[in-house]
Order: structure tokens, then sequence, then C-alpha cells
């Protein structure tokens, strides 16, 4: 059986700054990197600084850094498919169902991932519905 080789971070680092050399990536430690950059969901789109925190043999960890607080549809309290709200860390697949693993790129996935989310994020703030689809922290299975 061909299994893929896991990742470094060095090779992370090298894809994100081909792919997203816009934005500025930092290798922390030999087994820990940081990307921050502004992404669109489309070109129509409104701007969001994003960070990504990734440390070798983890999940990464997404939050939109600015706006410092998303906005929220009328008659919600809360963002929808988030971690957590106040620190609007973003909730891009389910861990369970091994969408992600360390021999994908950060690139390849997860920023795209981001892009998806902030374009539902943004319909949400239009129509009050999520259509993003998918399971929210907690179980909760959407469309």
């Amino acid at each position: 059986m061909n299994k893929k080789p896991k990742l470094t971070i060095a090779q992370q680092i090298v894809a994100l700054k081909r792919d997203y050399g816009f934005g500025e990536t930092r290798m922390i430690t030999y087994s820990h990197l940081v990307w921050e950059g502004k992404l669109k969901s489309s070109p129509l789109g409104d701007e969001y600084l994003v960070r990504i925190s990734y440390k070798k043999g983890d999940s990464p960890n997404i939050f939109v850094l600015e706006p410092k607080e998303l906005k929220l549809p009328e008659g919600k309290n809360k963002l929808e498919h988030v971690y957590d709200t106040k620190r609007q860390k973003l909730c891009l697949y389910y861990p369970k169902a091994k969408e992600w693993n360390d021999t994908k790129t950060l690139a390849s996935t997860i920023l795209p991932w981001a892009m998806e989310w902030l374009y539902h994020y943004e319909m949400w703030l239009i129509t009050n519905e999520w259509t993003g689809g998918g399971i929210h922290p907690g179980g909760n299975k959407l469309n």
C-alpha cells in the first residue's frame, strides 16, 4: 500500500509562499508555523485578516483577526460554524471525517476552505441562514 508521506513544516511553508505569497509566513519552531494574510471570499467580497497557526501533529487553527468583531445577522448572538465566537476561530472541516491530515498542504485545503467559510458567512449576513453545510462543533449536522 502506498501511503502518502507527512509534509514537513518547511514543505508547508514552501506551498504557502508559492500559492499565498501575499501573506506573511513565519516558522515559529521546526514544528510550528503561522501564516497571516488578507483573504476575500470573492472579488466582490470584503477583506479579512486571517491567521493560521499549525503545529505538526495537530489540527490547524484558523482565526479571523480583522475585523476584530465579525458582524452578526439580526436576531443572532453568535457566529455560525466556529469553535469560538469571541476568538473567531473557524470550523472548516470535521476532524473525525479525516478531511484534512498532514499529508495535505494548508495552501491547497485550509486556505481555500477559509475563503469558502467567508463566502458562507457573507451569505449568512444577507439571508440569516447558514448555507455552508457540514457538522457544527458539538455534533449538530447541517444541511
